[in-house]
């Protein structure tokens, strides 16, 4: 990685403080890099750096740096015990597709919409993402 996206792995926005790597985190962020595994069975992806983030009252899921491979997720929307694995999934690829690619928000597309999709669908969530992949 380069140093220019390098610098973002630890850099925060909107207010947001990495968590410290403790048991929970870990926990946290393997539920994202599960997601980033199911995703890479369909995309030949780089390596993207996650980090978990304490949003405090923030009123987001997760951001990515655009054209970095750098996501970070809200720790409550990678809790298994909070959200479910499709709707892990969907937040991760939505992040993913601004950190690798650079798209931004689309309104019209089941992904890429600026609001998390409750309830998602895996297979629908997989089947947008793969679209940005081409």
């Amino acid at each position: 990685m380069n140093r220019a996206k390098n610098k973002f792995r630890n850099k925060t926005a909107y207010g947001a403080k990495v968590n410290k790597m403790n048991d929970a985190t870990y926990a946290l962020r393997r539920n994202v890099i599960e997601a980033i595994y199911e995703l890479k069975k369909h995309v030949n992806l780089p390596r993207i750096e996650v980090r978990i983030v304490d949003a405090g009252n923030g009123g987001y899921c997760g951001y990515a740096y655009l054209n970095s491979n750098v996501i970070h997720i809200r720790d409550t929307y990678a809790s298994d015990k909070y959200k479910s694995k499709a709707s892990i999934l969907h937040l991760t690829a939505h992040e993913i597709v601004h950190a690798v690619t650079g798209f931004m928000h689309d309104d019209n597309c089941y992904l890429m919409q600026p609001y998390h999709v409750a309830n998602p669908d895996a297979s629908k969530s997989i089947k947008a993402f793969k679209k940005y992949f081409k």
